[in-house]
């Protein structure tokens, strides 16, 4: 379960809207265009970095942690590189590519239009029209939001919350809900069915990012017509689908 949670959240982010009042929803309606303004707020950054700590527990009993790993996080302009759990994330500008140290594998495919931040399709119409059942966001006070989301059966997560300040669209912590009867899970650390994966952001900066954290030739090298790994990353396997 927890290798799977992983690798979904690896793979696998408008404008400002008026608060009704402190502590009442936004207008309805405008919910969809806040996680599109977070979004993009991520998207367009530059020289962003930022910590999260992802934290996995029984949705019963938050308190007890089953596992915990950290992440970092640059941005730059479409640019990005994140190291999570042993593996490595860039894109740079031909390129995004996941460089996972513990398997040796190096998977390439095209740019993203989004970091992995938000981890799910943000701007997929066809995903919010057929898995999300609801979504409010509601003002915490003048300057944190919460917006939460509640999908349909089917969907990868059962609800989604992000908390965040909407002065400057910077997340503070996501809470995702999800069934946790998928193969190979082992019942007993989620006794109650749903697994909660909680993100705390952390320690932004806005310092600025040396190019190198975003070149793709750091890892590969395309010759002889194929992709091939450069060291120190000889012997990683190449997984892609791009033909050049």
């Amino acid at each position: 379960m927890i290798h799977y949670v992983k690798q979904t959240f690896l793979t696998s982010v408008a404008c400002c809207l008026m608060l009704c009042a402190a502590a009442q929803a936004v207008i309805p309606g405008t919910e969809i265009m806040e996680m599109v303004q977070l979004a993009e707020s991520y998207r367009h950054a530059k020289n962003l970095s930022f910590n999260v700590d992802i934290k996995y527990t029984d949705s019963l009993d938050t308190d007890t942690t089953i596992e915990q790993i950290s992440a970092n996080y640059k941005l730059h302009g479409g640019y990005y590189y994140t190291y999570i759990d042993s593996t490595e994330i860039v894109q740079g500008n031909r390129y995004s590519l996941r460089v996972s140290h513990t398997d040796s594998v190096i998977s390439i495919r095209s740019r993203q239009t989004y970091p992995d931040v938000m981890n799910m399709p943000v701007t997929d119409t066809l995903y919010w029209k057929t898995f999300v059942q609801s979504l409010t966001v509601t003002a915490v006070n003048d300057s944190v939001r919460t917006l939460k989301i509640k999908f349909k059966p089917g969907a990868l997560y059962s609800s989604y919350e992000v908390k965040y300040n909407f002065k400057r669209y910077r997340m503070t912590q996501v809470k995702a809900y999800m069934p946790a009867d998928l193969p190979g899970t082992d019942p007993d650390l989620f006794p109650s069915g749903k697994a909660v994966i909680t993100f705390t952001f952390s320690g932004y900066d806005t310092s600025l990012l040396d190019a190198g954290w975003f070149n793709e030739d750091k890892y590969i090298i395309y010759q002889g017509g194929q992709f091939q790994p450069k060291a120190p990353y000889t012997g990683y396997f190449i997984e892609t689908n791009i033909t050049q």
